[in-house]
């Protein structure tokens, strides 16, 4: 496909100014490719486990965007590679492996029997490995599923789906906890990971809402991605939006009432500095335009409403990351010197994570038919869509 061609064009552009960036700003580079990663990789898991759900509870939305969602899976040998600069540079990132840091901070050298170099990769090994495992086995299903449509094989599929759920929300709780949460190794959060977990869904809903209406004019989607389809899209970003906005609020309201110096630290940090100004905008633009916006009938209902209303939340998404990561305390630079900064290598790394993701993905989506045709689910969707 061309569009695969030329973003990742993009990514290899973004890519040799990101290698130069590496070695001019080190520390800077690091961080914004770790803010890049964690976005596209959510891009990934969030299909991953939307995938899942989809085939334990069905569902049209599901059966349309079941593809998209596959295609996305389909990154995750190529995120398993894009994972080694952090692997590499973790010494830019992570206070705590810095020896002369963690005699100094009691509360974090009595994490060291989890928070240790060796442990560290051991997990992220693991986590790479059940990804790939699940991913491999669902694409592989699904592609036999065009062939055969013996009620065998997508009960397979359901049945690894069910202890896959389980899979994904430990896995991603501990990720998070390993790649960003650990970035201030003396904070903590015990919803951290269920954050992360809507926040990947949320972005993956808007994802395919961007992709599903780009091709809405060609054959089949012009047929079953009507009004009333893209209205059941805007219902769970709506959705996905509030729980989000609740899981933020609960997080905030709780450490900030509880007022302990080890936990209020972590938001002074982003509330100072003119971080405040990107606090505000996360909830003017990622939470509060988006709710009352899809509220209206009419917007869920309208592709050419719906698709922008899509990517300000994709954009917002990669800046709810910037906010988590950027103000964070990192080797060398105290946390309370830290003021609002873009470093151009932040957009650098992000260019060239966005373009390759992007180029991998729409390979995949293009190597393969855009529905399955044996789906059990497939027929009541037809009868739907002529209906209307």
């Amino acid at each position: 496909m061309a569009v695969a061609g030329r973003w990742a064009g993009l990514g290899v552009l973004g890519a040799v100014a990101s290698f130069a960036g590496a070695m001019m700003a080190p520390d800077q580079f690091y961080r914004g490719y770790l803010i890049g990663y964690m976005l596209v990789l959510g891009f990934t898991l969030g299909s991953l486990a939307l995938l899942m759900l989809g085939h334990l509870t069905g569902g049209n939305w599901w059966m349309i965007g079941r593809r998209v969602m596959e295609a996305a899976v389909g990154n995750l040998p190529l995120l398993t590679v894009l994972f080694l600069p952090i692997w590499y540079g973790r010494h830019h990132l992570y206070i705590w492996l810095d020896p002369a840091y963690v005699q100094t901070h009691l509360s974090v050298a009595s994490k060291s029997g989890y928070l240790n170099d060796q442990f560290w990769t051991i997990r992220a090994v693991i986590y790479f490995a059940l990804w790939n495992l699940w991913g491999w086995a669902l694409r592989r299903g699904s592609r036999r599923q065009d062939d055969d449509s013996s009620p065998a094989v997508w009960q397979k599929l359901k049945t690894w789906s069910a202890p896959g759920i389980l899979v994904y929300g430990l896995t991603i709780t501990l990720a998070s906890t390993d790649w960003v949460m650990s970035l201030d190794p003396t904070w903590y959060s015990t919803i951290y990971g269920m954050f992360f977990i809507i926040s990947e869904m949320l972005a993956v809903m808007a994802l395919l809402i961007v992709v599903l209406c780009s091709m809405r004019t060609s054959q089949p989607y012009d047929k079953i991605l009507g009004p009333d389809k893209l209205h059941d899209y805007g219902k769970l970003m709506l959705a996905f939006t509030m729980v989000w906005a609740y899981f933020s609020f609960s997080q905030w309201l709780i450490i900030w009432a509880g007022n302990l110096p080890e936990e209020i630290t972590w938001y002074l940090y982003r509330i100072h500095g003119g971080w405040q100004t990107v606090a505000l905008t996360l909830v003017v633009l990622q939470f509060a335009l988006p709710f009352l916006l899809l509220l209206s009938r009419e917007i869920k209902r309208d592709a050419r409403k719906l698709v922008p209303l899509a990517l300000l939340v994709l954009v917002m998404r990669y800046v709810d990351i910037y906010w988590l990561v950027a103000p964070s305390p990192f080797p060398g630079i105290s946390g309370a010197e830290h003021h609002l900064t873009y470093h151009w290598t932040y957009l650098a790394a992000l260019l060239a994570l966005l373009g390759l993701w992007m180029g991998a993905f729409f390979r995949q989506l293009g190597g393969q038919p855009v529905l399955v045709v044996t789906e059990p689910m497939l027929p009541r969707l037809w009868e739907q869509s002529h209906g209307h």
